[in-house]
């Protein structure tokens, strides 16, 4: 799978989140760092061709007043063409499209009750219409709240996410298993000392061989975590009886 990351932001060569996740994305392969701002023209013929030529479209940008800086709103109504994008073919259908976003705010301000007085599904939401129009998949957002004021742990972490985020095919959970094996075995293969080659085979083998006992602990957990659906329903509904009767009463 070839992955077009399109960036917006005029003002990359400070920005510490798109430096971090360059060098995030350096190892993959297929992977495609396409810069806006950083054009002198737009080509509407070689951006339509980018869009053709990759299976997965990445919109990556910082929140600049809930929305995206406006080399991508222009990039959308210069590019996104009724003749190009949905009317006869639809060349983009069946494609999947992603949004990372990064804020300079908590998440926590970012739900309901929060300071935002919005979430970012319902601000990222005319992306997701896009998709839609256009007969794309639309991926979850990735967030990335701060990253400023992150442990080099939860950064290691974010380093992982993204990566999975650019080429794991499908979002479940075997999938995610799958990426994690594949990601160690070509690791060990590029290992270049014997000795770190023989660990990480090793911890491929072992991963491999666990693989199947974390599969069904993980449909245990979403069987538990149905019940306790199931069971905070129904304490919901009771409770809403007893009010109806008190009032009747």
């Amino acid at each position: 799978m070839k992955t077009l990351v399109i960036i917006s932001h005029p003002e990359i060569e400070t920005s510490m989140v798109q430096n971090f996740l360059k060098a995030s994305a350096a190892p993959l392969e297929a992977i495609t760092w396409h810069h806006l701002d950083a054009l002198e023209t737009l080509d509407v013929a070689a951006e339509q061709a980018l869009l053709r030529n990759h299976e997965r479209i990445i919109f990556q940008f910082p929140l600049y007043w809930y929305a995206a800086p406006a080399s991508l709103k222009m990039w959308l109504d210069t590019v996104l063409t009724g003749q190009f994008a949905f009317n006869g073919r639809q060349p983009l259908a069946g494609k999947t499209l992603g949004v990372v976003v990064s804020t300079g705010t908590a998440a926590k301000h970012f739900q309901a009750g929060g300071s935002e007085q919005a979430t970012l599904s319902e601000i990222l939401r005319p992306y997701e219409l896009v998709a839609r129009k256009l007969g794309m998949t639309y991926l979850p957002p990735l967030a990335i709240h701060q990253l400023g004021y992150w442990q080099e742990t939860d950064k290691q972490c974010l380093v992982i996410d993204y990566q999975r985020y650019l080429t794991q095919s499908e979002f479940n959970f075997d999938q995610q298993l799958a990426w994690f094996e594949a990601m160690l075995t070509k690791k060990a293969a590029e290992a270049t000392s014997p000795e770190a080659q023989q660990r990480l085979m090793l911890l491929s083998e072992q991963f491999a061989d666990k693989r199947s006992e974390l599969t069904d602990l993980n449909w245990q957990v979403q069987l538990i975590r149905e019940e306790e659906g199931k069971a905070n329903g129904l304490v919901n509904r009771t409770n809403s009886t007893t009010k109806r009767t008190s009032h009747n009463v």
